[in-house]
């Protein structure tokens, strides 16, 4: 008898019949006509008109990378702010090792510290010219006293750090202070998909992200080496993977999430903040209805099990990463972290409770309360625009900090509470009580006053804007945030070029 072929055609006797392939380009073909798709449509819901992409651009890009550059190139010297150490920290990374606590800094980098300076008043380096140089002859004894971070973002920054000091001829310093541009518009651009994906506005999310981007905490922490560098990133990451689980729900939400959690606290322990305030922003959500009676303990079991697979996820990434690298940390130190000299003048006088809550009222202005973003002096000699300049940062800090109070505790005079005004308060609250929290684990790991300040919480700064702007109504008022921000962002210009 003879077999007849798959494709009609008579075969050979007892022959079985050849699976075809014939249907795998068409299925490849099908798929990724799919996946086009949907890039389409996303790319869409992103960028809906020209007139966003310019917008995107402007306030993602031109803005951010112009006020970093400026701000590297009119401050040459190391950053007071543990600058050196940060980028000590960087250098043996790059040389393929891990620093420890208590390690004496690399002799490249104590040299990079004696030709460049510190911008600090009083503070003393050897000349540029020594021959040779001690870890003895530099602050806090020339030692590696940034060990304890984590190494998430000096490992990232390494492979960008090489492409602009080996192609773009920078030096070292500037070439990884000059990822900190990177970092913040990656950070900028994730914020941005966040707002679309919540269907904001174009114009809304905009206004949010010129605010963040010409904030002098911000403008300063991603123009020096610092993995604060890298927290608008990660409040931008959080945002937008949440964004994405609340509104396209999956299988791929809980391992995903739980990744975002990890690199969160690895990248900067206070980046963990930033993932409990959306977990807790998840649980709200998903709270049940007052049921009565028996009702009560279901209702109880159905939330947790709507919760786990997102903010659940989101928050044991985070907080086991925190829990692993400090004792990762504690194995990796040679010295006692209450001995560092770098922290001695931070001891010798009472720390408590009360003195780590009073400096925590801080991290409520993330954006300004931290270090002067900008060059100032109190010479007398100087030239009037220079003085101007500095009563002119203070003004302007002081209500740029409250303007974001203000979006964050706009939620407490409105009711129903929607999901921006419940971000909005778990924000504020997260960075009050956050902030005691860090204080008191700073105090009792180095036995000295923890110096809370405005940076430590930049991770949340996107979360605080995006209630802001979510918030306003009327086209008069969101104009005005965006002369606001316009106007901060020519002042910025202004203070770093005010001689």
């Amino acid at each position: 008898m003879t077999a007849v072929g798959v494709d009609g055609r008579p075969g050979p006797t007892g022959a079985e019949p050849v699976p075809t392939t014939s249907g795998a380009p068409s299925h490849r073909r099908a798929t990724l006509r799919r996946a086009t798709g949907r890039l389409h449509r996303f790319l869409r819901i992103c960028f809906p008109s020209t007139m966003s992409i310019v917008v995107a651009f402007m306030v993602c890009i031109v803005a951010p990378v112009s006020l970093v550059a400026l701000h590297i190139h009119e401050n040459p010297m190391f950053s007071p702010i543990d600058e050196s150490a940060h980028f000590d920290y960087v250098n043996r990374i790059a040389d393929g090792g891990l620093p420890r606590l208590g390690q004496p800094m690399l002799n490249t980098t104590m040299r990079a510290v004696a030709c460049r300076g510190t911008a600090l008043p009083g503070a003393v380096v050897p000349p540029c010219s020594t021959a040779v140089l001690h870890p003895g002859q530099f602050g806090g004894g020339g030692l590696s006293y940034e060990a304890q971070q984590p190494p998430a973002y000096y490992a990232i920054t390494v492979p960008f750090r090489w492409a602009a000091v080996h192609i773009f001829g920078l030096s070292p310093l500037s070439g990884t202070r000059a990822v900190g541009a990177l970092w913040l518009v990656a950070g900028l651009l994730l914020l941005w998909i966040a707002g679309r994906v919540l269907r904001l506005a174009p114009k809304v999310i905009g206004a949010a992200i010129l605010l963040v981007a010409v904030a002098p905490a911000v403008v300063y922490e991603s123009s020096i080496v610092s993995n604060t560098a890298s927290m608008v990133f990660v409040g931008g990451l959080i945002a937008v993977s949440a964004a994405l689980a609340f509104r396209y729900p999956g299988r791929w939400v809980p391992p995903v999430l739980l990744l975002v959690g990890v690199f969160a606290a690895a990248t900067k322990e206070t980046g963990a903040l930033a993932a409990v305030v959306v977990a807790a922003l998840f649980a709200i959500l998903a709270f049940p209805r007052r049921p009565t009676g028996a009702g009560w303990l279901r209702s109880a079991w159905g939330w947790v099990r709507i919760w786990l697979p997102n903010g659940g996820a989101l928050a044991i990434g985070a907080v086991v990463t925190v829990v692993a690298w400090s004792v990762i940390s504690n194995r990796l130190s040679l010295i006692d972290p209450k001995t560092l000299p770098a922290l001695g003048a931070l001891r010798g006088y009472p720390v408590g409770v009360a003195l780590i809550a009073r400096e925590a009222l801080t991290l409520l202005t993330p954006a300004t309360g931290s270090y002067d973003a900008f060059r100032t002096t109190t010479s007398a000699t100087v030239p009037v625009s220079s003085l101007l300049s500095q009563h002119l940062q203070t003004i302007t800090g002081v209500l740029l900090g409250y303007l974001f109070i203000a979006g964050g505790a706009a939620g407490l005079f409105v009711r129903p509470r929607r999901w921006h005004h419940w971000l909005g308060l778990l924000t504020l609250a997260a960075l009050f009580v956050g902030g005691i929290v860090l204080g008191v684990g700073i105090w009792l790991t180095y036995d000295a006053d923890p110096g809370l300040s405005g940076r430590y919480g930049l991770a949340l700064l996107p979360f605080l804007a995006i209630a802001l702007v979510t918030a306003v109504r009327g086209r008069w008022v969101l104009g005005g945030l965006w002369a606001s921000a316009i106007a901060l962002c020519g002042l910025d210009f202004f203070y770093m070029l005010s001689r």
